[in-house]
């Protein structure tokens, strides 16, 4: 049974796909320009976040964006931040500490709020990004994608707290295509 959210959700995808294609139809663009890159990354992110997630969110970036890129809600009471990083030599710790701030100033006492980390799918996390993100004592997550599709989706151990219950797995279709599968708990 579709329940009347579900619908939402779906129109919700469907309308932010439409922007994603919206932009790619756009010809008086110089698609090596690195703004153009990075906006497409961020419409990419948010298409494979809201399909595979069920998170809400929302374009924000831009000039002054405040370095968030994406916003919204996940399970209606928690606060997500995302910055995209479309970056040709990959992530940094510098990356972490920027996330960990903005995540810090977005939050408020009274809402949960996680910061996620999203890069192309073929930058690996250095140890030294791995170690930054799992030591710290805010809430983050990162996350791989590739095109409009989640490779990969991670949680450090305070927004495991946050998340308790949510199991995140990879799947392979009979072509060996492999997909992140979110089991969502319920309430």
């Amino acid at each position: 049974m579709t329940t009347i959210h579900q619908i939402i959700r779906r129109l919700s995808t469907a309308d932010k796909q439409s922007q994603l294609a919206q932009f790619l139809k756009q010809t008086d663009k110089d698609v090596t320009s690195t703004v153009y890159r990075g906006t497409l990354f961020e419409l990419q992110t948010l298409t494979s976040l809201e399909k595979t997630t069920g998170m809400t969110l929302q374009h924000v970036g831009g000039k002054s964006d405040g370095g968030i890129d994406i916003r919204g809600r996940w399970f209606n009471d928690i606060c997500i931040v995302i910055q995209c990083k479309n970056l040709k030599m990959g992530c940094t710790p510098d990356h972490i500490r920027q996330l960990m701030g903005t995540t810090v100033i977005s939050s408020s006492k009274r809402t949960k709020t996680i910061g996620i980390l999203s890069t192309i799918s073929h930058r690996h996390f250095t140890r030294d990004v791995l170690s930054h993100f799992n030591a710290s004592t805010v809430p983050l997550g990162l996350a791989t994608v590739q095109d409009t599709t989640l490779k990969s989706l991670m949680f450090n151990r305070k927004a495991q707290a946050i998340l308790k219950g949510l199991t995140i797995t990879t799947q392979f279709d009979s072509q060996g295509n492999e997909s992140v599968y979110i089991d969502i708990p319920s309430s």
